[in-house]
């Protein structure tokens, strides 16, 4: 049986797919975009993005991906979410993730540990073998 809690996020990492399907189609490919629940964060979520593209323009990333948010979100989707974060191609974490290909989905994680990080729960909407641009 799927929670609540399990549907309402997956309705909700369904939303920044088409979030990222629109960006990508816009500014390039993303090496990595999901949504990530940490184990110490409380039922906050984070939006984590990765593409080579990004490093000269991060700042008007954000404020795209908040934008699609605020028009795409309910109020109570939106406050679930507690920051975009932007990490370069070559961080470790990224790489590690990117380790399970995806692209345009929303493949669910749960219970996982990727470079010390405790993940509660995920969703992978894009993540690059690879990297995007190799």
């Amino acid at each position: 049986m799927i929670g609540i809690e399990e549907t309402r996020m997956s309705k909700v990492a369904e939303k920044l797919r088409d979030i990222e399907v629109e960006l990508s189609a816009e500014k390039g490919p993303f090496t990595l975009f999901a949504l990530i629940e940490r184990e110490d964060a409380l039922g906050k979520w984070d939006v984590v993005v990765s593409a080579n593209w990004i490093a000269t323009n991060g700042k008007s990333v954000i404020q795209a991906i908040a934008s699609k948010i605020k028009a795409k979100f309910r109020k109570e989707e939106q406050i679930m979410l507690s920051r975009i974060l932007i990490l370069a191609p070559s961080d470790s974490f990224v790489q590690n993730l990117n380790l399970i290909g995806v692209e345009h989905g929303t493949l669910r994680l749960t219970n996982n540990s990727f470079n010390g990080v405790s993940i509660k729960e995920a969703f992978l909407i894009t993540s690059q073998r690879g990297g995007a641009d190799s």
